[in-house]
């Protein structure tokens, strides 16, 4: 298990609930009306956005590096009656290559790369994630493009544009739906509040 891999399991094991248990706010807003199909949640977590996109009837492929998530996800399928739609598996983006797909959706949500030697490098993961795109599907993702201020783990940020940027050839030719910057109130772990702006793209390739 890699250092990253240890902390975020830790980090999932030390508490009953890491996160909100709602999906993150930009996919209901723009996926409610996409006709489902085969889904990949990079960076999965504890399964929101895959049983959100799984009751509205698609078949779900989440990812995670900590086993302890994953197992949430799994038990959370089980618990709404969900598990003939979501796959869970225990895989660490930094060091294993993506399922095969391909997907009619690809999101990834907030797995962010670092400074640090063997840190996830977003770019990379990206362009393997639109690798997996199928014809007429979409990349859906959101990074910070300013870090909040309780965050320490010295993640680089993008701007909408770095963002769209970094995808480089990978997606050229693709409909560019959405890339903006948006900005909302948050609050940290110790309860103090602040802000939080990100950088949200989605594109859709070609086809169908």
């Amino acid at each position: 298990m890699s250092e990253r891999q240890e902390q975020w399991e830790a980090r999932y094991a030390s508490v009953d609930r890491l996160w909100s248990g709602e999906p993150n706010e930009w996919l209901p807003e723009l996926a409610a009306d996409w006709t489902p199909g085969a889904a990949l949640d990079i960076g999965c977590g504890e399964g929101d956005d895959a049983l959100w996109l799984a009751g509205r009837g698609w078949k779900v492929t989440g990812v995670d590096l900590s086993p302890t998530a994953v197992g949430r996800l799994r038990d959370g399928a089980r618990r709404a009656g969900l598990d003939g739609r979501v796959r869970a598996l225990v895989l660490d983006v930094a060091a294993e290559p993506l399922p095969a797909g391909p997907f009619d959706l690809v999101t990834s949500f907030y797995v962010h790369g670092g400074p640090a030697p063997g840190a996830l490098e977003l770019e990379s993961l990206l362009t393997d994630a639109a690798a997996r795109v199928a014809p007429g599907g979409r990349l859906l993702t959101a990074v910070h493009c300013v870090n909040p201020p309780w965050h320490r783990h010295g993640a680089r940020t993008y701007q909408p544009d770095e963002l769209l940027a970094a995808l480089g050839r990978a997606c050229e030719g693709w409909g560019v739906e959405l890339v903006e910057e948006r900005r909302r109130e948050a609050v940290g772990p110790d309860g103090a509040p602040g802000h939080r702006s990100d950088s949200v793209l989605c594109l859709r390739r070609p086809g169908r």
